[in-house]
């Protein structure tokens, strides 16, 4: 039995640790319970009725005022207003507490991040929003680690002290230290007793000498447990032992013969095994799946000439293919991309969803930017989503609705009224969303004005452009404020009055102002509006330089649309042979009552859909100027080659074509087809997606289109889809490689040619980019998965949602951090293998090695363990797997259909007609 030691204190154990180990309370749930409340309360993003005061003065601050006011506390004897009066920042408290429990200045690093582990999730939290850039919660309410330790302590500060004055006895570091040195006996009895793994018949003698206090008797006591247990314990081990034996086909009699040397070898086997077993089987994983999947890329396959003289008709992804699809490397575009293909005349591409368009989007009727990409990139433009028609778009009847049982719900009275007065419209939505959820759905629909047609604004605005707009909407504050603060209509004043006002306020025009004489003004009534112009309604030169500074930002230069365009095109080795139709195809999932909606969208989108990004890069690839430029470098888009934005609809494999108002006419009628063909696919991958979530009854793929479509308007489902559980592998390569090939889902595909990447720059992008992003996304399902109560969140059935940022379990935990288990199990089995992301590149092996030396952060990642990389040459016939270090080689050669032999490169697609473009002078 191991005893307590006094060098874990402060390093493994808080001081309220030990006193609720050895002496049975719990301060440190009372700690937790307090400090989550409070953090409830400061960080709450609008889902709370009544905000916190005072939150703009920080955390510790608007916190400290709240606790000086507390009378729960005072009524249970915890005042801490003494304390407070004493502090005014977090270090003083800091101080003050580590000071008062004298632990020793060496040990206060490893007691905060003792402390920071007793709340992961939020202190995760709480460090984000300290290093986030540019987050609106945190410039407007801000904290830090420093405001989270500090009030942990203060509140810790008066349980210890309540726990000193009930046991009578000092709870200071050295007062532990020395008790751990002078008593262990008695500590060790303690935290028996208290943890209760106490054997059941020592637990009244071990309560009685405890009680007593005699130190002879407890050691004596404590000495006879120690043997007893530890006797116990190796009588089970033994047991398990000797069964483990008969398994292994070794005698009984054989163990007792110490010339065998059977049981010693036995024990240092499940020793060893002990100390490597999880890693053992996540490599046996590993390795079954590396097999197979080197096996189905080495399957025979028809070939696109067999096809063509097979069938008389192009086969998918050869010349004359009538439209090409760029997806998302997003494992579940990996089986729509192959029905697709199937179906015939289509070529895919796999890509980062973000489409390689960097940007921070403001949607209609939103106030606030949104980054649509990876958390590795930091986008600089900002576009914006604007309605086609400038009239105003009433709200519909099912909005107006909706606002009004949220006003209810978030009222005080609304305990006592709500149920009154909006119990039927509860009850009947309840009944509809349970019973008929399809058809409750189209229902509402029909109340729903939708969402109007609305286009992106990709365009730098001109500076003539961006001072006129800032001029009209410091007009529009100064009429606002005339009617506020004067009772002034806009219909009493002209439009050089409401200039000349705007003029004065910037201090590019002095008082007094025609609006004074004409309304008789006094100078110091005049003095105060403008004063209030100034800083109520920010009407200042420094906010309007800020303001044309923001402006700056909207939009996309040509040059830089063209850039973006022709850098996602070549990287996915799309620089010629273009169809007439090119669908730009983003994702996005469907769902009801689920709070983790965002972990099933796009991850290279930031946790949005893909739709912006694919509209975005859709019409910059459209425009006549953006053609001229990548004309210049090399890469002519033919006039009549269009991109159509796309959304897939991950739940329920429903593709649905935007912007189609911006089609040439004749391009319209084209339309038809695609549309079923996309259609067609969805219901044969819908198919595929009920048998892996266990849907029965599906006898037909129009059947699973309609199970699928359920799930994503049921409010009780938990699991509308796997998301990206199962994720596996990463196949970096030509399409030739993985097409007419099951992967199962399982794959992250991205295209790639290397044939076309001389200088590997192509590859270094996806390495340093979509790369990092997919292993993050394995990781954050491997963790998840081996230990869901820890790294995960646990069952979603009891998830709160906790200031529209997160969940909790309960209506008190730790903020969840991990993937619930309904996205990770399947009943009682684990539906996601916890294995590490298994990388394929299609390349020469020196070319990949010599682009892996430029990439550090994925070369360390290799070399560390975290990424199994495997290089496939098709040149040398071989297949090389990074491990332990070095390059271990094995044959690879695909296997050709009927016999025939097999291409060594991939073959080119047939050069179609090109129709020339004129290039810029």
């Amino acid at each position: 039995m191991k005893r307590l030691a006094a060098a874990e204190i402060g390093t493994r154990w808080t001081l309220y640790d030990l006193i609720d180990q050895l002496h049975g309370e719990r301060i440190g749930a009372t700690l937790n319970e307090w400090l989550i409340k409070g953090c409830l309360d400061f960080l709450d993003e609008g889902q709370s009725a009544w905000r916190m005061p005072g939150r703009r003065q920080g955390l510790f601050q608007s916190w400290c005022q709240i606790a000086r006011r507390n009378r729960r506390w005072r009524l249970r004897g915890l005042d801490l207003g003494p304390t407070l009066e004493r502090v005014e920042q977090p270090e003083a408290a800091i101080d003050l507490v580590m000071t008062r429990l004298a632990i020793p200045e060496r040990l206060w690093m490893d007691y905060f991040a003792v402390e920071l582990s007793k709340l992961h999730g939020w202190a995760g939290f709480v460090r984000w929003r300290a290093q986030a850039r540019d987050y609106y919660w945190q410039e407007r309410n801000p904290a830090d680690l420093v405001d989270f330790i500090a009030i942990r302590l203060i509140l810790s500060l008066p349980l210890i002290e309540e726990a000193e004055r009930r046991h009578r006895r000092d709870f200071l570091y050295p007062d532990w230290v020395r008790c751990m040195s002078e008593r262990p006996h008695e500590c060790l009895l303690r935290r028996e007793l208290h943890s209760g793994a106490i054997l059941p018949d020592y637990a009244h003698r071990v309560e009685v000498a405890l009680d007593g206090g005699d130190t002879k008797g407890i050691e004596t006591l404590c000495l006879d447990y120690e043997r007893e247990k530890t006797a116990r314990e190796a009588a089970s081990r033994a047991l398990r032992l000797r069964e483990l034996c008969e398994l292994a086909g070794i005698p009984r009699a054989e163990l007792a013969t110490q010339r065998s040397g059977a049981l010693r070898q036995m024990i240092e086997a499940v020793h060893g095994l002990r100390a490597r077993e999880g890693f053992l089987w996540m490599q046996a994983l590993e390795r079954t799946y590396i097999r197979h999947l080197l096996d189905r890329l080495a399957a025979p396959r028809e070939t696109p000439a067999e096809a063509l003289a097979r069938t008389g008709t192009a086969a998918p992804g050869i010349a004359g293919s009538k439209v090409q699809a760029l997806f998302c490397i997003d494992v579940r575009s990996e089986r729509l991309r192959r029905q697709l293909e199937g179906l015939g005349h289509y070529e895919t591409f796999g890509v980062a969803g973000f489409f390689g368009v960097p940007v921070n989007f403001i949607e209609l009727g939103k106030g606030h930017e949104s980054a649509r990409c990876p958390a590795i990139v930091t986008p600089r433009n900002v576009v914006l989503e604007m309605p086609h028609e400038h009239a105003p778009h009433g709200p519909s009847l099912f909005h107006l609705a909706t606002e009004v049982v949220h006003d209810l719900k978030c009222t005080a009275l609304a305990p006592y009224i709500t149920v009154e007065a909006v119990g039927l419209l509860f009850g009947f939505d309840m009944v509809g969303k349970t019973l008929a959820p399809t058809l409750y759905h189209r229902w509402r629909k029909r109340l729903d004005n939708g969402r109007p047609p609305t286009r992106l604004m990709i365009d730098k605005l001109s500076e003539e452009d961006a001072r006129d707009l800032i001029a009209s909407l410091h007009d529009e504050l100064v009429v606002r404020a005339l009617d506020r603060q004067l009772g002034i209509k806009r219909e009493a004043v002209t439009t050089g009055m409401i200039q000349e006002l705007r003029e004065i306020a910037l201090g590019r025009a002095a008082a007094p102002s025609q609006l004074a004489r004409r309304f008789d003004l006094d100078s110091a009534t005049e003095t105060v509006f403008i004063t209030r112009l100034r800083l109520e309604y920010r009407l200042t030169p420094d906010q309007a330089r800020l303001q044309l500074e923001q402006l700056a930002r909207i939009g996309f230069r040509i040059e830089r649309q063209a850039l973006l365009v022709r850098n996602t095109l070549t990287t996915i080795g799309l620089a010629e042979d273009f169809a007439r139709t090119i669908l730009v195809v983003g994702h996005g999932s469907r769902s009801q009552n689920n709070p983790y909606e965002s972990a099933l969208d796009c991850g290279a989108c930031g946790g949005d859909k893909g739709l912006v990004n694919a509209r975005l890069f859709a019409a910059m690839a459209n425009r006549r100027e953006v053609r001229e430029r990548l004309a210049g470098q090399g890469i002519r888009i033919p006039e009549d080659t269009w991109f159509i934005p796309a959304l897939h609809d991950t739940t329920t494999d429903e593709i649905q074509l935007h912007d189609l108002d911006q089609l040439p006419p004749g391009r319209l009628t084209q339309l038809t087809r695609i549309q079923e063909d996309l259609a067609a696919a969805g219901r044969l991958c819908a198919r595929e997606r009920c048998a892996a979530l266990g849907e029965t009854g599906i006898d037909s793929p129009e059947a699973a289109a309609r199970r699928v479509k359920r799930n994503a308007l049921d409010w009780t489902q938990v699991r509308p889809e796997w998301g990206l559980s199962g994720n596996a592998s990463f196949i970096i390569g030509h399409r030739d490689l993985t097409r007419a090939v099951d992967l199962a889902g399982r794959a992250f595909l991205h295209s790639y040619d290397h044939r076309r990447d001389a200088s590997g720059a192509s590859l270094e992008a996806i390495l340093s980019g979509p790369l990092i992003v997919a292993q993050w996304i394995n990781l954050e399902h491997y963790f998840s998965v081996v230990d869901n109560a820890v790294f995960g969140s646990g069952s979603k059935v009891y998830h709160n949602v906790v200031g529209r940022f997160g969940v909790m379990t309960g209506n008190v935990s730790d903020l969840r951090t991990g993937l619930p288990a309904q996205t990770l199990r399947q009943g009682e089995r684990p539906y996601h293998q916890p294995m590490r992301l298994i990388t394929v590149i299609e390349a020469p092996l020196p070319f990949v090695q010599g682009v892996l030396s430029r990439v550090f952060k994925v070369r360390e990642l290799v070399e560390n363990g975290w990424i199994r990389l495997l290089v496939i040459d098709r040149a040398e016939g071989a297949a090389h797997l990074f491990e332990q270090g070095t390059w271990m080689a094995q044959p690879w050669t695909p296997r050709p259909e009927n016999g025939r032999s097999a291409a060594v490169e991939p073959a080119r697609r047939a050069r179609k007609r090109q129709v020339p473009v004129e290039t810029p002078s």
